[in-house]
């Protein structure tokens, strides 16, 4: 059921909405940005700057953004996010000739997408029921693949080369996706728990208490290394395309099958979970993930590619959320929020350093040889993949997302 005894929408499905239009922002920016900065005379080292000027202001603000959220609800963030994603879209209209504006509108995307994604977690984590997190985080983060589906969709739209996608037409279309996400930001409830229980927690202990959790920091780093391999895939891929000569519509189109998959296996988490564990299926997804990454360094046909592009997307898409559903699952009441921007800063962290490392491979090996190198640190990734605690029984039955 979507509605509410009333006749209503649910709260639930503004939610879900807002995670679809904000992915989908995102994931369509992303690539065009590395597609924009190629335009204008960048380098393909510098992609690796691009993916790291996402993720550095966002770092600075995450747990301060988790603290405040937890202290006041989450609709302000999810408003101040919105905002920031437009200002970002404009900047890329309008300064798209510029190396230094397309960092900059890089950077407010980072900052959008931090504030909002601090939210939408901070909602879920608030309002699901014990035992129910890997389940309710799998509904959640399937909306946001569908998103991640819909953005790189626009790469293939008409008007630009047969190498080069209508860059200006999609920062267009973005811009007014964003002023849709504002609109929905404002029909999204903040949880009664965030704003209850926050006001009497401290940052800094809660989030010392957190951290001293047994293999925490493993965890963390194991998803970090899984979200920075997803940047670094979204940023190389076009840029292979462009080695190799591929059309930017096969592009979009193995984008495209990475967020199908991972959207797909995200529906199924909280049995798998059930059948595998959650350790074990953390292990074996980042295994899967560095070996597919790795394949794509090899003279393989398009065809392949694709197939690879999948198998990735499903294996990614699978130890994405777990962190996350384990993490909320430690977390008390009203400090939830402090908790998802704990796990969120760790990611911006690797974001940052891990891009920047692996980016200068580019101009020695080519994007080939960073998508190696992504794929050999997610295969030692998946020792600090153990490290996550398995899931608590459930008290009550599992019930979708949605309701």
């Amino acid at each position: 059921m979507v509605m509410d005894v009333k006749g209503r929408p649910r709260p639930i499905l503004f939610l879900l909405a807002h995670a679809v239009v904000l992915q989908a922002i995102t994931f369509a920016m992303r690539p065009t940005l590395s597609y924009a900065v190629l335009d204008v005379g960048g380098s393909q080292a510098l992609l690796g700057v691009v993916v790291a000027a996402f993720a550095v202001p966002a770092l600075i603000l995450a747990l301060p953004a988790g603290h405040v959220i937890d202290r006041t609800g989450e609709r302000a963030s999810l408003l101040a996010g919105a905002a920031a994603v437009i200002v970002a879209a404009l900047l890329a209209i309008f300064g798209g000739g510029s190396v230094g504006v397309l960092l900059l509108a890089t950077m407010f995307l980072g900052v959008g997408h931090l504030l909002s994604v601090i939210g939408e977690q901070a909602i879920v984590a608030n309002t699901a029921g014990r035992g129910q997190y890997d389940a309710k985080f799998g509904h959640f983060t399937f909306a946001s693949a569908l998103g991640q589906t819909i953005g790189p969709l626009l790469l293939a739209l008409p008007g630009g080369t047969v190498a080069t996608p209508p860059v200006a037409l999609i920062f267009v279309l973005c811009a007014g996706l964003g002023a849709v996400l504002l609109g929905i930001s404002f029909f999204v409830r903040s949880s009664e728990r965030a704003a209850a229980d926050g006001k009497r927690v401290r940052m800094l202990p809660a989030a010392t208490a957190l951290l001293r959790t047994p293999g925490l920091i493993r965890a963390l780093l194991a998803g970090s290394m899984v979200l920075a391999s997803v940047d670094l895939f979204l940023a190389y891929l076009p840029a292979l395309g462009h080695e190799r000569g591929i059309a930017a519509a096969v592009v979009s189109a193995m984008l495209v099958a990475r967020s199908l998959l991972s959207m797909f296996s995200r529906l199924f988490l909280g049995r798998m979970v059930k059948l595998l564990g959650r350790r074990n299926l953390m292990v074996w997804t980042i295994v899967a993930s560095a070996v597919a990454l790795i394949l794509f360094a090899l003279p393989l046909p398009v065809a392949v590619l694709l197939g690879l592009a999948a198998v990735y997307g499903f294996a990614i898409g699978t130890c994405q959320p777990i962190t996350m559903s384990w993490i909320a699952e430690l977390a008390t009441p009203g400090t939830r929020g402090l908790a998802m921007s704990l796990r969120l800063a760790s990611n911006r962290l690797g974001q940052t350093v891990l891009p920047s490392l692996l980016g200068t491979l580019a101009a020695a090996t080519g994007a080939a040889g960073v998508l190696v190198a992504t794929g050999i640190m997610l295969a030692g990734g998946a020792w600090s993949g153990a490290a996550v605690g398995q899931a608590q029984d459930a008290e009550e039955d599992d019930v979708p997302a949605r309701g």
